[in-house]
């Protein structure tokens, strides 16, 4: 009887101890399926601390101190250290002074590009020295103040210099380190001298008493004709003279200048020859100043072919072609002894 009544008493006391027990089985059940599951394995878990109470009387616990691990850096001295003092070196010798090489001074020349005047100063307003052929080469002697003009060695001068214009030329270095020669100012051109006008010359004495003078030719289809005009020095008309033609084949005498009593309409000066007959009036003729000479004759009458004269001019050439210059004017000038025609005033009735 009494064993039935505490049955129930044992049970209320052992439940919980076995739902306990139930629950750590199924924990444990579950960590070994998934240490089953996981073959690496989970890291183990660390355990919590446990804590140990101080005792009494102790307010801190003395941890041990770490030693603090000191880089490897050397000591550098501060204030309070003393420097060993070390003693100073010798001082080198300081090396003796040098000059500097001398510059290499090149030449200055010049090469004339063209042909052009070498003048005596700088300034085109400096006489001429003389001429500088183009290629020719020389040395700078000096410049002037804005380098425009080059003095150089010119031999031909008394000094042996001479200027040349520097655009004109090939300079073959830097004229700025030429010296700068001040040249004397240019000479002062002089004014010639007034002078006095010269009579003009006096013409040539002519060599004839007769020279040609105003000659022309024109055209006439039907005749041949020469003709023309003497006149003296002073434009007066000149009578008494005749002209002669000659071809070579034959020859013919005008009329004395001038009317006379076979020719009574013929103007004072005036004289002319006809050729009705073209064809042998062709070709080339020779014009001569002449006297008509024949003794007597002229005053029973005048013969065109007389060969009795005095020439007075030379023979002057003169080309006739039919119909275009066909007609020949011929005038002519004295010079001396123009009265000495065989008349002087022209026939009047």
């Amino acid at each position: 009887m009494r064993t039935k009544k505490l049955n129930p008493f044992i049970w209320v006391l052992t439940l919980p101890i076995i739902l306990a027990f139930s629950s750590i089985g199924c924990g444990l059940s579950g960590l070994l399926s998934q240490e089953a599951a996981d073959p690496a394995g989970r890291p183990t878990r660390t355990p919590l601390p446990t804590f140990t109470p101080t005792s009494e009387g102790a307010a801190f616990v003395e941890l041990p101190t770490a030693t603090p691990t000191t880089p490897n850096v050397q000591p550098t001295a501060t204030a309070e250290q003393v420097v060993p003092e070390t003693e100073p070196a010798s001082p080198l010798p300081s090396p003796e002074p040098t000059d500097p090489p001398a510059p290499v001074n090149e030449p200055l020349t010049v090469t004339l590009t063209q042909n052009m005047n070498v003048r005596t100063g700088p300034g085109t307003n400096y006489p001429i020295a003389g001429p500088g052929p183009a290629g020719e080469t020389a040395n700078v002697l000096g410049r002037n103040a804005d380098s425009t003009w080059l003095q150089v060695e010119y031999p031909l001068t008394d000094d042996g210099t001479g200027w040349v214009y520097s655009d004109l030329v090939q300079v073959n270095g830097n004229p700025e380190t030429a010296k700068l020669v001040n040249a004397p100012p240019p000479p002062v051109a002089q004014a010639p001298p007034p002078q006095q006008e010269e009579a003009p010359a006096p013409p040539p004495e002519p060599k004839y008493q007769f020279t040609p003078t105003g000659w022309h030719a024109s055209e006439n289809a039907g005749i041949v004709q020469f003709k023309g005009r003497i006149k003296d020095e002073g434009g007066n008309l000149v009578n008494g003279f005749s002209l002669l033609l000659d071809n070579g084949s034959f020859s013919v005498l005008s009329h004395p200048t001038g009317a006379s009593r076979w020719y009574p309409d013929k103007g004072d000066g005036e004289w002319d020859v006809v050729m009705p007959n073209i064809y042998d009036a062709q070709g080339w003729f020779w014009l001569t100043v002449v006297t008509y000479d024949c003794p007597g004759f002229f005053e029973s009458g005048f013969d065109a072919q007389c060969k009795q004269f005095n020439k007075h001019s030379e023979d002057v050439k003169i080309e006739v072609r039919t119909p275009e210059e066909s007609i020949i004017n011929a005038d002519w000038v004295c010079h001396w002894d123009c009265n000495k025609g065989i008349y002087v005033d022209g026939y009047r009735r």
